[in-house]
């Protein structure tokens, strides 16, 4: 062999063994890349188990709240002293590389979506308690049909905002009317003519239970729900109620009647459905675990003897 052929051979063997431990390097950083990454999931995973663990703890909580406040009294209202009652205001705990922020708010301190059908027919009372606070918020009050027409089962639009199968059938990217009573409040979000910013505006005003005959809680409801009660409530009135109500909770409907600020002002209540207790309650919970983060709302029924139960559950974006 000659000694050019001997240097090709030698150069081909360097090449090769450059390229093979080239190789082993890439390979190498790929495991350790593959095995860093597979490190951070894990990691990620058992935090987000953490996260949703603490989470339902704080559903466990509040139960004991509850209970112990159904104990305490004969009514249901906001507690000032009380962190966890406290309307809606969040009580923040810290964790082990994180912390769990919880609030309790009165469902029934809201007006129930589903209450707006009585049977298969708007119930009129609702419809003008939901136009009162659309007014009140600054809302096109025609919109209420288009509630309606979400929940109702007939085809017929209600109002000239009210929306149908044709309406829905038309849009751009086309989806059917639920047609049933709403299961979730963000279906609200679904209804014809419904933005981002109504919705938001609506919110803090408007829940969805199941019991369409669920009694409106007096004592915690809104400035802006309690000014829903007549036609003839002036704005701010409803503010003036609440600010009052807080030192003094109503024991009975009858106090709200009574109240000199609305016998001064010639106000009669419609007082369908009016109540001062509650059976259900809306737990919203965040919980953060190093990057993970888990946030949580829990509709709780207090039935019969204190009996507490989980009867929804959902996670927020």
């Amino acid at each position: 062999m000659s000694f050019q052929s001997k240097n090709k051979q030698s150069g081909v063997a360097l090449i090769t063994a450059v390229l093979i431990v080239s190789l082993a390097v890439v390979a190498s950083i790929s495991i350790a890349e593959n095995y860093e990454l597979n490190f951070r999931r894990t990691i990620t995973a058992f935090d987000s188990g953490q996260a949703w663990s603490y989470a339902k703890g704080a559903e466990q909580w509040a139960k004991a709240i509850l209970a112990r406040d159904q104990k305490d009294n004969t009514y249901d209202a906001y507690d000032t002293d009380n962190a966890w009652w406290n309307n809606g205001a969040p009580l923040v705990f810290p964790l082990p590389d994180g912390f769990i922020e919880g609030s309790l708010e009165d469902a029934q301190g809201k007006l129930n979506i589903n209450s707006l059908l009585e049977g298969n027919k708007p119930n009129p009372i609702a419809q003008l308690r939901f136009e009162r606070l659309f007014t009140t918020l600054e809302i096109n009050k025609g919109l209420v049909g288009a509630i309606i027409d979400w929940i109702d089962a007939n085809p017929n639009p209600t109002g000239s905002d009210g929306a149908e199968f044709d309406i829905y059938i038309g849009l751009e990217t086309p989806y059917l009317p639920a047609d049933q009573p709403m299961k979730d409040i963000s279906e609200l979000r679904l209804v014809h003519g419904i933005d981002q910013e109504i919705y938001n505006k609506l919110i803090p005003h408007v829940t969805v239970l199941s019991d369409a005959n669920s009694s409106l809680n007096i004592n915690t409801a809104s400035a802006e729900v309690l000014e829903t009660l007549a036609p003839n409530i002036r704005p701010g009135l409803g503010q003036e109620l609440v600010a009052e109500r807080e030192d003094k909770p109503y024991k009975q409907v009858g106090d709200l009647q009574r109240h000199p600020l609305i016998q001064q002002n010639g106000i009669t209540l419609d007082t369908d459905k009016l109540g001062i207790k509650s059976d259900h309650f809306l737990l919203n919970t965040k919980c953060v675990i190093g990057k993970s983060q888990v946030k949580m709302v829990s509709l709780i029924h207090r039935g019969a003897g204190n009996n507490l139960q989980i009867i929804k559950r959902s996670q927020k974006l």
